[in-house]
């Protein structure tokens, strides 16, 4: 678990160097972790990297819906607060594959699953979660699948 390390590690180094902000982020992420592994552990599970990169994406997107409401509401200060918020979470997060490198895996996962149509899309989808990672939303793995399925 390189990344719940290096979270552990840079929270440390954020308290050391009084950096507020930075370390009430990653403080909230140690706390939405410590929630999941108290899920997982009545489910006898342990947490994954998947998980991990999952409870980041979740607040990822809380970030960019305040960013929005606080730009409609024009709330600057606020604004301010959650764009670095949210640099901080991303810097954390894998970098998602260009839209081609997404197609191209998603045609090779297909191609090694031997999958033809609409009736392989579950076991496609697993695979590309698996693959991915958490790197790219599902909302897009899924239309993705879905066109290179159905050509």
């Amino acid at each position: 678990m390189e990344l719940l390390e290096k979270l552990e590690k840079d929270y440390i180094l954020a308290l050391k160097e009084k950096d507020r902000l930075k370390a009430d982020v990653l403080n909230m992420l140690k706390s939405q972790i410590k929630y999941k592994e108290i899920e997982l552990k009545a489910l006898s599970k342990n947490l994954t990297e998947v998980d991990l990169l999952e409870i980041i994406r979740k607040e990822i997107k809380k970030r960019e819906e305040a960013i929005e409401m606080y730009k409609q509401a024009s709330r600057e200060d606020l604004l301010k607060k959650e764009i670095e918020e949210l640099e901080i979470l991303k810097s954390y997060f894998p970098k998602a594959p260009s839209e081609e490198e997404l197609k191209e895996e998603v045609k090779r996962i297909i191609k090694d699953l031997n999958a033809k149509g609409k009736s392989d899309f579950g076991k496609v989808m697993k695979a590309c979660i698996e693959h991915f990672k958490g790197a790219v939303d599902n909302k897009v793995l899924k239309e993705v699948i879905e066109k290179e399925l159905s050509q």
